[in-house]
């Protein structure tokens, strides 16, 4: 399996490649099941969420399915209101601190989001042996950013201010959530998930001091609890390389806001590398964007541990011609 050998940074024929967020609205043929699914029919019905994880695989020459589902869906198993909109995910955050009370503090996975590992089982049974299944889930600090904020922002300022309030009920949550997520990620690997990959997507807009405090203790914690090869992704971070690299994930995913010959240069610690083209790359004209993947390959230069991805998710605009370049490209590199 070329993914699990480059995580074990064992030498492969070619580089694995994936893509975050592969299941999505750039493809024509998720768009005809969502319009006649909501989103969150198509995550919790096992057989439509198999269906929508393979629907890149049938498409293109990739080396993994992700199983498709949402981090947030552990917030909702905890008591945390949860609604999907045309505009994204809505929370019904707390206001106070009291408010917390009215939450569960762990969940059963296998009884409160069966969903995702019923897909992970079947996606196993379905997936080519020489193809990983991957399992993910969001980490303590952008779990509780997204509780607190009650919706995708920008600057995360509030939760910026329960940091600044209320550090000590901002700790115990994270430590609660590390608990959760460690047992989420976990009972995912037991359903047969070959690899799973944590997104810390908030945590790069900490200072490399309250990463050091609020994000990276919690994110280790939760890995730790991990049978499988792990994948620690946080976007934007190029000023805490060397702190996360110590979170204790066998592959570290970076975004494209550093070279990979930089990040290789940097770290101290021996670990696999996964990225980091600009999704944006891929409205580019073909010979321009096999230039860019050709260059970021080379960035990394030779020997094992690349794993090729795009720095962020895919997006709805890229055309699936663009795609199709993207992997071609990156199966055409020569090691």
């Amino acid at each position: 399996m070329l993914i699990l050998d480059a995580l074990s940074l064992n030498p492969t024929p070619r580089r694995p490649v994936w893509i975050m967020r592969q299941a999505g609205r750039y493809l024509a043929s998720f768009r005809k099941l969502r319009a006649k699914y909501s989103f969150e029919e198509l995550c919790k019905n096992s057989d439509l969420a198999v269906e929508v994880s393979l629907l890149p695989l049938t498409r293109y020459e990739l080396d993994a399915a992700i199983v498709f589902s949402d981090i947030l869906f552990p917030l909702q198993a905890l008591g945390v209101k949860l609604e999907f909109t045309d505009q994204g995910p809505v929370l019904e955050a707390p206001k106070a601190k009291a408010d917390f009370s009215k939450l569960k503090k762990t969940f059963d996975p296998l009884k409160e989001t069966p969903a995702i590992l019923s897909t992970i089982k079947k996606l196993r049974a379905e997936v080519s042996k020489e193809k990983a299944v991957l399992g993910f889930a969001g980490a303590p600090f952008t779990m509780l950013s997204y509780m607190l904020e009650g919706k995708l922002t920008k600057d995360l300022k509030i939760m910026k201010r329960w940091i600044a309030e209320e550090p000590e009920l901002v700790h115990e949550w994270l430590s609660h959530l590390a608990a959760a997520m460690g047992i989420y990620l976990d009972a995912q690997a037991t359903a047969g998930a070959d690899a799973v990959q944590l997104f810390d997507t908030w945590a790069g807009i900490l200072s490399p001091k309250d990463f050091e405090e609020f994000a990276l203790p919690y994110a280790r914690r939760a890995l730790s609890a991990v049978t499988v090869p792990s994948i620690y992704y946080v976007n934007g971070i190029a000023g805490i390389l060397q702190q996360a690299a110590s979170v204790g994930a066998q592959c570290l995913s970076v975004d494209w806001r550093i070279s990979l010959s930089d990040v290789r240069k940097q770290l101290s610690h021996v670990t696999a590398i996964q990225g980091n083209l600009d999704p944006y790359d891929l409205l580019l004209p073909k010979e321009k964007l096999r230039a860019k993947v050709f260059a970021m390959c080379e960035s990394y230069g030779r020997g094992p541990g690349h794993i090729v991805n795009l720095g962020h998710g895919i997006v709805p605009e890229i055309p699936e011609e663009s795609v199709q370049v993207f992997i071609e490209a990156v199966r055409e590199w020569k090691i």
